[in-house]
């Protein structure tokens, strides 16, 4: 398995409410610091590739994010999207598809 500091339980929460805000289809990538088993801390990074655009897009995060301060409790999460067919790719998208670990 990759080095990943989240739980089996958190992996599966997470897999289902990405599920759940942006339907099945969706990919959703861990990556940032949580990916090295050799740091400490820091925040859930995910990023989510999905066919969704525009507002529902941005509804779709926004739930999400809900979804997983109620379930996996107090901690920083951040959320990144991308709909796969944008021509500018902002560099954070570039990082997380480069480094991401598929949960």
């Amino acid at each position: 398995p990759l080095a990943m500091r989240l739980s089996a339980e958190d992996q599966k929460l997470i897999h289902h409410a990405v599920a759940l805000c942006f339907g099945r289809q969706a990919k959703v990538f861990l990556f940032g610091s949580r990916t090295d088993d050799a740091q400490r801390g820091g925040d859930i990074d995910l990023y989510v590739e999905t066919a969704l655009q525009g507002m529902t897009l941005q509804q779709a995060r926004l739930d999400l994010m809900t979804q997983l301060q109620l379930q996996l409790g107090d901690q920083k999460i951040d959320v990144v999207t991308s709909d796969g067919q944008t021509e500018s790719v902002p560099a954070i998208v570039v990082e997380a598809r480069r480094t991401g670990v598929l949960l």
